[in-house]
């Protein structure tokens, strides 16, 4: 049979039209036994036919192109006396009605082939490429996680575990087909620890794609399909922003990729569509503050989808200062990765470190989390209170609504920073609220039938 699509599978018309015989099916069956052939309804207009080659991935082809493949397997383009479609018409237009699909391309997580998603048929044109796990010793490998992760401070006490476990648990559902929700994993620590080359392993134990997903998280771009072709997103280096309504667009994004099954895919000149891809997201950043900016404000919609781990400056355990080193190191790795792969598929979670949702519970590394807070909004605020009450000689403040202690500030000696920080409605109220969480002593509220009055006492 030269199609997986039964007749009765065509797509539905708004108008009634006559659908091409049978024909086209015996052509097929008849000229080209055995092969596989899709009709990319998504792109609009542009009449892009999907065939699989030899090696079973997926290639795109033009119509003209798709023509001459038909005519090499014998299917004329001569129409007959009797009718005005030529053999190829019937079968372009039996391929059009009943082999259509709503999205083909890489899909992050699934083999290639016809998938049914959200009510409608993909291809994916291509398969995610494994590394096997065999059993043997990973000794570099070791030595580069644990001089890493391995707390300096208590040395019982080991990053790595959450590590393994984030892979581990990622790795069994991907290779399962089985995609499930994940943490975003963040390596944050100096220059040169580590940090991208971890990343780097990541990616070729995840099926060895990867996508840089910053632009359409800070919304530079509103296109994401790119991000689609690949398992692992990497944030690595970015140029941080400072602006607190891109670090929230970070945090969104964040909560999308980690807890949403379904994603929408947007892309250039194609109709866009929901689909379930399989993402694991890293993000490496130093722990200088103007680059930890680059990671979202810690509240309580996003602690529980982020593992924090510093990362400590070790000598990496082979040679790395010449290019031929480099290359030598990095080859190391990459032969060290089956027996790697193999260790995560025998190690067990420590039932202390187990969750219910990722299967993993959160954790964040208190030094990296404290830094992280002191770039908080409520921070600021704090630090305006604090500079406000001392200009006025007061340890006090309230009970007053928050749009007064807005407008306080805002005309006070700190105005360009207040004004700065007050940058959506209600900000204060909701910086308040978290300073009250953080520092239930100082900050209190109560509520009466109109508004809600905070007190503020500074020790």
């Amino acid at each position: 049979m030269g199609t997986k699509f039964p007749p009765e599978a065509a797509a539905v018309s708004t108008r009634k039209a006559k659908r091409p015989p049978n024909n086209w099916m015996k052509l097929l069956d008849r000229h080209c036994p055995g092969c596989e052939y899709c009709f990319d309804a998504g792109r609009a207009g542009s009449g892009i036919y999907w065939i699989e080659n030899q090696r079973g991935v997926w290639i795109a082809l033009n119509e003209t192109q798709f023509k001459r493949e038909l005519r090499h397997c014998g299917v004329s383009p001569i129409a007959p006396r009797s009718s005005f479609a030529s053999p190829v018409d019937e079968v372009l237009l039996g391929i059009q009605h009943n082999c259509d699909v709503a999205f083909a391309g890489l899909l992050a997580g699934y083999k290639a082939g016809i998938h049914e998603m959200c009510g409608q048929r993909i291809l994916v044109t291509q398969s995610p490429r494994f590394i096997e796990p065999k059993p043997g010793k990973w000794p570099i490998l070791r030595a580069v996680i644990d001089g890493m992760l391995q707390d300096e401070k208590d040395k019982k006490f080991n990053q790595a575990h959450y590590f393994y476990g984030w892979t581990k648990i990622a790795l069994e559902a991907l290779r399962a087909g089985q995609p499930r929700p994940g943490h975003a994993l963040v390596f944050a620590g100096p220059a040169g620890s580590g940090k991208s080359l971890l990343q780097n392993l990541i990616t070729r134990l995840f099926g060895g794609r990867s996508a840089r997903p910053y632009k359409f998280m800070t919304e530079k771009t509103e296109f994401n399909s790119d991000l689609f072709r690949s398992e692992h997103l990497m944030i690595e280096d970015e140029q941080a922003s400072t602006d607190i309504r891109a670090r929230r667009n970070v945090g969104a994004q964040i909560k999308i990729i980690t807890a949403n099954e379904e994603k929408r895919c947007e892309a250039k000149y194609r109709i866009a569509v929901d689909l379930l891809p399989f993402w694991r997201l890293s993000i490496s950043v130093n722990d200088e503050p103007e680059n930890l900016m680059v990671l979202p404000p810690i509240d309580d919609s996003i602690e529980d989808k982020l593992i924090l781990l510093r990362a400590s400056w070790k000598p990496m355990p082979m040679p790395t200062v010449k290019p031929k080193q480099r290359k030598a190191f990095w080859r190391t790795l990459l032969e060290e990765l089956p027996a790697f792969a193999h260790f995560l598929q025998e190690w067990q979670v420590p039932p202390e470190l187990e969750g219910d949702r990722y299967g993993l519970v959160h954790f964040h590394h208190p030094e990296i989390l404290e830094a992280i807070d002191a770039l908080a909004p409520e921070s600021k605020l704090l630090s305006l209170i604090k500079h406000y009450l001392d200009s006025l000689g007061d340890t006090s403040w309230g009970p007053y609504p928050a749009e007064k202690l807005e407008r306080e500030l805002n005309g006070s000696d700190s105005q360009y920073e207040a004004k700065k920080l007050f940058s959506f409605n209600n900000a204060c109220g909701v910086y308040l609220g978290r300073l009250a969480k953080k520092y239930p002593g100082r900050f209190m509220s109560k509520r009466t039938s109109e508004e809600r009055l905070w007190t503020i006492n500074w020790p």
